[in-house]
């Protein structure tokens, strides 16, 4: 385990966190929680860089809190499911 992935999963306690390698040599850092996945991808020269890793971090912790672990694409047919059911009413 990196040190960029053993300081984020420090960050959530109570995630699951894993990475995968991506072909460019950088990963994509996978956060789960309650069936809930929240992915970053992290390029190759961010991941021994502590400063970044901190960015990093925060960009999850904004990801949480504004719900954003949801794909646009799914909250995009989410949203107009629901203005279709209330134009019905």
């Amino acid at each position: 385990m990196s040190v960029c992935l053993k300081t984020i999963a420090a960050a959530f306690p109570d995630h699951a966190v894993t990475a995968q390698q991506r072909a460019d040599g950088g990963q994509v850092i996978v956060l789960e929680k309650d069936g809930v996945q929240v992915k970053r991808s992290i390029p190759s020269p961010q991941l021994s860089a502590p400063v970044r890793t901190e960015w990093v971090i925060s960009a999850i912790r904004r990801d949480l809190e504004a719900g954003a672990a949801v794909s646009p694409l799914v909250a995009q047919r989410a949203k107009r499911a629901a203005a279709g059911s209330a134009q019905l009413s």
